[in-house]
């Protein structure tokens, strides 16, 4: 099995061409809508493995009197006018930008700063480390709840929709090539406290060590490989 690193579009991309067999991050029916829109009548989804998702701005728990993105309006000037953001073009970015700010009436009063997933998460970090207030583009599940004390802004107005499932996707002939792993990964799923640990333990490691992070969360978790992939 070889394992590849992919931005969203590129991926999907990949496996409507027959280039990728499989991915376990398809965030649906809502956050990748517009790739499914795009590719999926050239693939298959092979089976849902966590619900529910959800996507929110979050900030510091010592940030008081904030727990709604309506609370955000009129501070703008507490988190210096920003929202720090992942990659830009991404379908989470847009729904940032193009619905939740302007719902809110927040979109002049502060700017969504692009960048990177790391990024971001180096600025929380700074952040957190000297207790400054930051406001940051989050969701969930995400490591970043077990490290830090947030807080989920509250979407009353529902601008970010509704939660999605994390949905295995593969190309079309994916089923027929591998009937038995098809079948395992039909029948997979994942409770939080199994994701969050397994989250935890990647970040530990850090990149490029992601086996060997995978490694020791199977040796925590006795007969969870063969609960998975019964024989």
């Amino acid at each position: 099995m070889n394992l590849k690193q992919f931005e969203v579009g590129p991926m999907y991309a990949a496996m409507s061409r027959n280039q990728l067999d499989v991915q376990f991050d398809g965030w649906l029916p809502y956050t990748q809508k517009n790739y499914w829109d795009k590719y999926g009548s050239k693939l298959t989804k092979i089976g849902e493995w966590y619900s529910p998702t959800s996507l929110e701005i979050a900030v510091p728990s010592y940030v008081k009197d904030v727990s709604s993105l309506a609370d955000l309006k009129g501070k703008g000037d507490t988190f210096g006018g920003r929202v720090i953001g992942i990659e830009p073009g991404t379908a989470t970015m847009d729904i940032l930008k193009n619905k939740v700010l302007p719902s809110y009436g927040l979109d002049k009063e502060y700017k969504v700063v692009d960048g990177s997933t790391p990024g971001m998460l180096s600025e929380l970090k700074r952040a957190y480390a000297k207790k400054e207030p930051i406001a940051v583009m989050l969701w969930s599940p995400h490591w970043a709840y077990n490290q830090y004390d947030l807080t989920k802004l509250k979407d009353p107005k529902g601008s970010f929709g509704k939660g999605d499932r994390l949905t295995t996707v593969a190309s079309k002939q994916f089923p027929k090539q591998y009937p038995q792993f098809t079948k395992w990964l039909k029948d997979f799923r994942m409770s939080d406290s199994q994701l969050s640990d397994l989250e935890n333990e990647l970040h530990k490691q850090g990149t490029g060590h992601e086996e060997k992070a995978v490694d020791n969360w199977v040796e925590k978790n006795p007969g969870i490989v063969d609960k998975m992939a019964p024989m």
